[in-house]
Parts: C-alpha cells; structure tokens; sequence
C-alpha cells in the first residue's frame, strides 16, 4: 500500500491514478518499486472500484513470460468498455457474492461466487488451488479490511508519501473500523528521495 503520513490511501474515494501524482502519492520512484513487487507475485487482488478509477490493471510481466492474475472483487461486474478489458495479457477473475450477468463479466477467465461463505477464505483457497504462493492485497480500504478481519494478512509493504491529506474526504488503509487492531513487526525499510517504504510482517 502507499499511503499518506496521516495514514490515508487516497484523498477522496474516485481518485485517479494521475490525481494521486499529483497530490504527491506516486511518483517515479514509488512505481518503480510497484512494478518489482508485481514481477514478484503470482496474483493480485483488488477491488473494483479501485481498479476502476485507476484505469485498469497494470500489465507486469515476470521474468518467467507470465503474467500476474488480477483477482477482481466486485459484486456489480464491470461494463464491457471497462477499461479493466484492455489488458488482454493480464488473466482476471472476478469475485462476486451473487452471479454477475455474462455482460458484466466480460472476458474474466475464472468467476467465483462466495455467497454465504468469508469472502477472504473463498478467494484464497481459489488462489491456492491455482498454485498462487505470492498474492498482493491491492485495496482499497473496504477489500483491506476484509482481509485484515479474517486474519489473511501475513505482511504488508508500505510506501509512506511525503503528505498529509488533513481531509474527512481521504480513504484510510482499512475501511471501515477493523474488528481487533494488527500489529506488525518491522522487517526492513528503505528511503528513496522523500519516499519511505516499510516492510512489515503481521505478529502471530
């Protein structure tokens, strides 16, 4: 996650990936080290709204030709001009806790319908069964906190951004409230320019 000093994600809900350059969340750096962690991992998961207003996904290809699998938590699908649909190399698999029409859908390779079930468990055990050892949680906070409550997290990679959003209107890390605080242990950490980046690991 990349995340501002008083901790939000984003300075309002529809905030897109240029707004974010510009309010000083993202720069060349900070994608640079986005870019590595995607070559690392085997999926990505990520909620719709997020990938939404982000444009996309962002197509990574690892060094072993494959590409990342973005796992796509939406339970309203997307419209078929989405610009999530643009990234034919990029697998996707859409979440859903009730079936989703075949137009809103679109190409997705894989759909899974959790319905009763933990959503976090369901995607999970999906990501397992697919060989998936290395999975990015994405956000936004309403996909974190779910993760978090189910207690699915075991690290978490930040990037603090040298700002303070001072708004009601920015986006927290989880949303809403966690059921019980996490707490981590720090593994290492990195600076580069006015960017910090944090590795933490989630305390058993």
């Amino acid at each position: 996650m990349g995340a501002s000093i008083d901790g939000r994600i984003a300075s309002h809900p529809n905030e897109s990936d240029a707004d974010r350059k510009r309010y000083g969340f993202t720069n060349e750096a900070d994608h640079n080290h986005l870019r590595a962690l995607l070559r690392s991992c085997d999926a990505v998961i990520v909620g719709g709204h997020s990938v939404n207003v982000s444009g996309g996904v962002m197509e990574v290809q690892r060094e072993d030709g494959v590409y990342p699998t973005w796992v796509l938590c939406s339970n309203r699908g997307f419209e078929a001009d989405a610009a999530i649909w643009n990234f034919p190399n990029t697998p996707k698999w859409l979440v859903s806790k009730e079936p989703v029409s075949e137009e809103r859908s679109g190409p997705a390779s894989k759909t899974l319908v959790y319905g009763n079930e933990s959503m976090p468990e369901a995607v999970l055990r999906e990501c397992r069964a697919a060989g998936f050892e290395r999975v990015l949680l994405f956000g936004g906070g309403v996909i974190n906190r779910a993760f978090y409550d189910a207690g699915c997290v075991d690290e978490l990679i930040l990037t603090v951004c040298p700002v303070v959003v001072g708004r009601g209107t920015g986006v927290p890390v989880v949303a809403p409230e966690l059921d019980a605080p996490v707490h981590f242990e720090l593994k290492s950490m990195q600076q580069e320019g006015d960017l910090a980046f944090l590795h933490y690991i989630v305390r058993s």
